[in-house]
């Protein structure tokens, strides 16, 4: 039987090791979710379903938690902005879509989920530009 997550509004932050073995099972782990997701076009289907009802969730919470912030600490500390991260790199496509429709401050979590930052230096701290450099980033290496 598959159990599949559902929807909370808090969530404990899970302690991420950091370590050359931590890095080593993590990928594993993410290797064998990608095994299983390729067989069945019903559970990609459901799983996707799930990270966008996720998705969802945890970024109306983030946005109106944040939304009279200007302190970009504290707009990617927020419980459910890590919360986005921790739903891994499956999340990114929904980021990528909700950041062509805003100017949310999505520049972190994409670095964190991608390992990649491809905003420019000169355009650093400049929203519109750095939202540029991440949805041409995007074309490129998301299918």
């Amino acid at each position: 039987m598959t159990y599949f997550f559902y929807p909370t509004t808090q969530e404990r932050q899970r302690p991420m090791g950091v370590s050359v073995e931590a890095q080593f099972v993590r990928q594993n782990i993410q290797t064998a979710h990608d095994l299983f997701m390729g067989q069945s076009i019903f559970i990609q289907e459901m799983y996707k379903k799930q990270l966008s009802e996720k998705f969802d969730l945890y970024s109306g919470i983030w946005k109106t938690e944040t939304m009279f912030s200007s302190n970009s600490s504290e707009i990617t500390n927020n419980s459910a902005y890590r919360c986005i991260i921790g739903l891994g790199k499956d999340i990114i496509p929904f980021i990528i879509e909700d950041l062509k429709q805003s100017e949310n401050h999505w520049f972190n979590a994409l670095e964190l989920l991608t390992g990649e930052n491809p905003i420019k230096s000169e355009h650093r701290g400049i929203i519109n530009l750095m939202k540029s450099d991440w949805l041409n980033w995007a074309e490129k290496n998301i299918e």
